[in-house]
C-alpha cells in the first residue's frame, strides 16, 4: 500500500508555489497544499498537522522560522524544509536551531529538492516506526494486564480506551459473534470521542466491512479520501473503517471496529501491528471473562438449588426467599444503593439461610417449641452457611447477610453477640426484612399476623431486637409499596393501616452512620 503524504508549500511568490506544486502532484504520492499568504499558512497549521512544510524564508512581515515554529508545535515529527535566496552559514545555523530538518538555496534544481523531500519522509517514515516499536512493550504490559481481567465489562471497555488512545480514533465498539448457527454480530460495548458525531451503522456492525473481515478472518480497512482541487487550500484528510477480528483458537468470536475521522494519513503498518496485540488480548480477555461468567452462573446455580431445597423440605416457608429478598430490596433502593452493592444484596438475601441444608427435618420442621439442644443446632446454620460458600471468591459480599441476620440490636443475638452498629449493616437491614416476612406469613406453630400488626411488632423491639433506623426506612418503603406487598402477601387492596403508623413511635434522628447508610456509604 503506497502512503499518501500531506504536504505544505509556503512562499509568498505564486510561481514558486505552482512550480513545487506540480512537481509533487506529478511524483502520485504526494498531496500538496500551496499558500502564498503566510498568515493564512500559520492559520491553518494551527488546526492541520501535515507530513512535511516547504516554506521561504522571508514572506513580508512574516519569517519560515515562525512557520517552522507553527509546523513543530502542531506535529513535533513533521519534516520542514527552508527555502531562501540569502543563503549564510548563520541562516542555515538558525534554522536548524528551529527544528528545520534541510535548507535549500533559491534558484534550486527540483530534482535536488525532490530528493531532500524523500530523504526526509524516509527518516519521518523510520522514525514513527521506531517509536511505536518502541511503545509495543509498554502497550504489550497494558494489554498482558487487561488480559488478566475477569469482569467482561472492563476488559471491553479497556480494550475500547486503548484503541482510541493508540490510533487517534475518533469512536470504537466491540461485537460479538454467534458461532452457533445466528451469525449474529451483537453490539457489547462503544465509545467515542465527539459524541454523536459517529458512523453508527458501522459501528453497530451493519456494514459489509464486519461481514467481510468475518469470513476473512483479516482486518479490513476503507479509507475515503477527502480530495481538495489543486490550489483549494484545504489539505486531504482521510477517513478510515477498520474491522478487526478477534480470534480465540482460530475461531472468530468478535470484532473490534475503529472509526478515525479526517485524518492526515491511512493507518501506518507500526499501527496494524499494535492492532494485532490489541486484538490478541481482547479476544484473550473476552474469553476468560466468559469463563467466569459462566462459573459464576454454575456456582449460582448450584448455591440456589441447595437454597431452594431447604425451602422444599418445608411446606410453610414456600416463597421466603424471593419475599425476603424483594422487601430487603425496597430497603435497600431507600438508601440509595445501586448497582454491584444490589447485586450483593440480592445474592446475600436469596442465600441467607442455605446453612440449614445441614439442620435435621426433626428440627427444621418441628411445630412446637425448640429444645435448647435443638435451637442450637438451628442457630448453627449461619457458620455452616458462611462454610459452604466461603471459597468462592465472588460470593464473599454475601458472607454478612448469612451469618449476621439473626444478630440484634441490644447484643442478644447469635452467632456472635453483636451489638448496635457492631452489627454489618447487611444483617440489620435483613433482619427488618425476615422477621416481617416470618411474622405476616403462616408457620407451623401459629397464623400469620396482619401487616399492621407485623409493623406494630416491629416498631416494639425497634431499639431492642432492630435498628431503629432501619425500621423507619422499611416502614417508608412499605408505604411506598402498599400494592405490591398486598400483592405478595393475598391481602385486601385496602390493607393499609401500617401506612397510618407514626414514624416517631420507631426512632429518633439517624446517626452519623445511619446517615451515611441512607447515602449507600455504609
Amino acid at each position: 500500500m503506497i502512503t499518501q503524504h500531506n504536504i505544505l508549500v509556503v512562499d509568498d511568490e505564486q510561481v514558486i508555489c505552482d512550480l513545487v506544486r506540480e512537481m509533487l502532484e506529478s511524483c502520485g504520492n504526494y498531496s500538496v497544499v500551496a499558500e502564498t499568504d503566510p498568515a493564512r499558512a500559520l492559520a491553518m497549521l494551527e488546526t492541520t498537522g501535515f507530513d512535511l512544510v516547504l516554506t521561504d524564508l522571508i514572506m513580508g512581515d512574516y519569517t519560515g522560522m515562525q512557520v517552522i515554529e507553527a509546523a513543530l508545535d502542531r506535529n513535533p515529527d513533521t519534516i520542514v524544509v527552508l527555502m531562501t535566496g540569502y543563503p549564510t552559514i548563520e541562516t542555515a545555523i538558525n534554522a536548524l536551531k528551529y527544528g528545520a530538518y534541510d535548507y535549500v538555496t533559491k534558484p534550486f534544481k527540483l530534482e535536488v529538492l525532490k530528493m531532500i523531500i524523500e530523504r526526509g519522509l524516509r527518516k519521518q517514515q523510520l522514525a514513527r516506526e521506531n517509536m511505536q516499536l518502541k511503545d509495543q512493550l509498554a502497550l504489550f504490559k497494558l494489554a498482558e494486564a487487561m488480559g488478566t481481567t475477569i469482569n467482561l465489562n472492563s476488559a471491553l471497555n479497556q480494550v475500547l480506551k486503548l484503541g482510541l488512545r493508540e490510533f487517534s480514533a475518533d469512536a470504537a465498539s466491540i461485537l460479538f459473534y454467534d458461532n452457533n448457527g445466528s451469525g449474529k454480530l451483537i453490539l457489547q460495548a462503544i465509545q467515542s470521542v465527539n459524541g454523536d458525531d459517529i458512523n453508527t451503522p458501522f459501528l453497530e456492525g451493519e456494514t459489509e466491512h464486519s461481514h467481510l473481515a468475518i469470513r476473512t478472518k483479516i482486518v479490513e480497512i476503507e479509507n475515503v479520501v477527502t480530495s481538495s482541487g489543486a490550489g483549494s487550500g484545504v489539505p486531504r484528510k482521510t477517513t478510515s473503517y477498520l474491522s478487526c477480528p478477534l480470534l480465540a483458537r482460530n475461531r472468530v468470536i468478535g470484532l473490534l471496529n475503529i472509526e478515525r475521522r479526517n485524518f492526515h494519513r491511512e493507518f501506518s503498518s507500526g499501527e496494524l501491528q499494535c492492532l494485532k496485540i490489541i486484538a490478541t488480548k481482547a479476544a484473550y480477555a473476552i474469553s476468560n471473562s466468559r469463563l467466569y461468567d459462566d462459573l459464576e452462573k454454575a456456582y449460582l446455580s448450584t448455591l440456589l438449588a441447595l437454597a431452594n431445597a431447604v425451602e422444599a423440605r418445608d411446606q410453610y416457608t414456600s416463597g421466603h426467599t424471593v419475599r425476603v429478598t424483594y422487601l430487603a430490596e425496597l430497603i435497600a433502593t431507600e438508601l440509595g444503593w445501586d448497582g454491584d452493592r444490589l447485586f450483593s444484596l440480592t445474592m446475600g438475601c436469596s442465600l441467607h439461610d442455605i446453612g440449614k441444608i445441614g439442620v435435621p427435618d426433626s428440627i427444621l420442621n418441628k411445630p412446637g417449641k425448640l429444645t435448647d439442644h435443638e435451637r442450637q443446632v438451628m442457630e448453627r446454620h449461619t457458620e455452616l452457611g458462611a462454610r459452604i460458600i466461603e471459597g468462592i471468591p465472588f460470593l464473599q459480599p454475601c458472607i454478612d447477610y448469612i451469618t449476621s441476620h439473626h444478630e440484634q440490636w441490644d447484643g442478644s443475638g447469635y452467632p456472635k453477640g453483636l451489638k448496635g452498629e457492631e452489627i454489618p449493616i447487611e444483617g440489620r437491614l435483613l433482619s427488618v426484612a425476615d422477621t416481617f416476612d416470618a411474622i405476616v406469613t403462616d408457620r407451623p406453630y401459629r397464623r400469620g399476623k396482619s401487616v399492621e400488626q407485623a409493623v406494630q411488632e416491629l416498631v416494639d423491639f425497634s431499639g431492642r431486637q432492630f435498628d431503629p433506623f432501619i425500621v423507619q426506612v422499611f416502614i417508608e418503603a412499605l408505604e411506598k409499596n402498599r400494592d405490591k406487598i398486598n400483592t405478595i402477601y393475598n391481602l385486601p387492596t385496602d390493607e393499609s393501616a401500617y401506612a397510618n403508623q407514626p414514624s416517631t413511635q420507631v426512632a429518633s434522628q439517624p446517626t452519623a452512620r445511619q446517615a451515611e447508610a441512607k447515602a449507600g456509604l455504609a
